[in-house]
């Protein structure tokens, strides 16, 4: 009988396993695909450039992700940096180097903005910890995200980038936001910080050659522990040990099993006693996050002669952030962009050609008619791929992190679960996907040995 078996070689699938049969434990890793790597896949271009189709940013304070690149010995690329192309109501406010406040963080801007931040993160604190202030100034909560931001910050840069954070966040507009429910948001641990970083400023990198050699290096050391294509269907358990059923082959019998998967995968496999009924409740409200992820390239980053990043955040549009992925100023421009929510559902019903049409149109009218001329186009609908169905992460419906969604993660029976929809601090993000996967390891540890004793 194996000790564990881990389903989902995603980043909380392979450090699980790698963990485990570090510390001399028999493990297996399944996987339902033919790679490893879950959410983060890369990809060539017709000119050798490799592109992160899947998960590509890593943060300063991402400590585990940046353990794993150093351990592999990767090289990191900073974002581009360079002025922020902001878009509102349609209207280009900005595609050149500027000094002004209204346009670059100055000392005054990052200062308000950091205050700002600081406010949201103490009004979430005392809100998640104080019902009777919460009570008593029901109302007040009950403003919209948008009048507090107006309200609480002073510069036109601080407002901007405080709202592109809750716009990666929220589908529906700010004003139809209240301040409630962004301060829920901020107590389930998602990385502002992270989340403004959008041109570069804060430090985020890709990995030169692609994320995806990460997991396969991971999946390198745990050899032939590992089985690709192997769908499981059900998983059976009872006091002494758990079965893992596949779709095709031979079961598998363990003392334990984590499920490695998002929440709205893992509810779709039968359970045998079923699972907590409130659980698959809870997951029907934690909804995944349609996006497509698209990649322009031309025949150099022509950008950069302008003084410019290549990135770009807009208020409205099919397209509302775009990044600069080329690897050298030598070679060939990649410009990075996101089909999400509404957009996705509908560019995702039409062809691969619309979909590059919608996006250089988009890029025209921000960067000039330079960009109506791009070299080669590809993207991916993650909601379409049969072993994902959505990304980047979860969308927790309003209240449900604050009363059920900490609970997901707890194991049911012999049943553990580990991913980035599980982690406690990073929520939603690789750097918590290998958080989670850290923590569900040392619970399956001691399950592991009370059994075996």
């Amino acid at each position: 009988m194996l000790d564990c078996v881990v389903v989902g070689a995603g980043f909380a699938g392979l450090t699980a396993a790698k963990e485990l049969i570090e510390r001399g434990y028999d493990v297996a890793l399944v996987e339902a695909r033919d790679r490893v790597g879950g959410r983060v896949m890369s990809a060539t271009l017709s000119g050798g450039e490799v592109i992160d189709l899947g998960g590509q940013w890593i943060a300063p304070s991402h400590d585990r992700m940046l353990e794993l690149v150093k351990d592999a010995g990767l090289e990191l690329i900073p974002a581009n940096p360079g002025m922020l192309t902001l878009v509102q109501h349609g209207e280009i406010r900005n595609v050149a180097q500027s000094d002004s406040d209204d346009d670059a963080r100055t000392p005054f801007a990052v200062a308000d903005l950091g205050q700002g931040l600081m406010r949201l993160r103490r009004l979430a604190d005392r809100a998640g910890q104080d019902d009777v202030w919460a009570e008593a100034n029901a109302a007040w909560l009950d403003q919209s995200i948008d009048r507090w931001i107006v309200s609480n910050l002073r510069t036109p840069t601080g407002r901007r980038d405080i709202r592109a954070a809750m716009k990666a966040v929220f589908e529906s507009a700010l004003d139809k936001i209240s301040l409630r429910q962004a301060l829920d948001k901020v107590r389930e641990g998602i990385d502002m910080e992270n989340l403004i970083a959008a041109n570069g400023d804060i430090g985020q990198a890709r990995v030169r050659g692609g994320l995806a050699q990460l997991p396969e290096r991971m999946a390198a050391e745990i050899g032939d522990r590992l089985r690709y294509r192997f769908v499981v269907d059900s998983i059976e358990q009872d006091d002494d040990h758990v079965i893992v059923r596949p779709t095709l082959g031979e079961p598998l019998e363990a003392r334990t099993v984590i499920l490695a998967l998002p929440p709205w995968l893992a509810i779709r496999l039968r359970a045998t006693p079923p699972l907590a009924g409130w659980r698959e409740d809870a997951v029907r409200k934690v909804g995944a996050g349609n996006v497509i992820k698209c990649y322009l390239v031309y025949d150099r980053p022509w950008w950069r002669d302008k003084g410019l990043s290549g990135q770009m955040s807009a208020d409205e549009g099919a397209v509302r952030v775009t990044f600069d992925c080329t690897d050298s100023p030598e070679g060939r421009g990649v410009l990075m962009g996101f089909f999400e929510g509404a957009e996705a559902s509908m560019l995702a019903k039409f062809s691969k050609s619309m979909r590059e049409r919608v996006f250089k149109d988009t890029l025209v009218d921000v960067f000039g008619p330079r960009a109506a001329h791009p070299l080669e186009y590809t993207d991916i609908d993650w909601a379409a791929e049969e072993f994902t169905r959505g990304s980047h992460g979860a969308h927790f419906a309003p209240g449900v992190w604050s009363v059920t969604g900490a609970e997901l993660g707890v194991p049911c029976g012999r049943i553990y679960f580990a991913g980035a929809e599980y982690a406690n601090k990073f929520n939603g993000y690789m750097e918590g996907a290998v958080r989670s996967a850290h923590e569900t390891v040392q619970s399956v540890i001691l399950r592991v040995n009370e059994t075996a004793a």
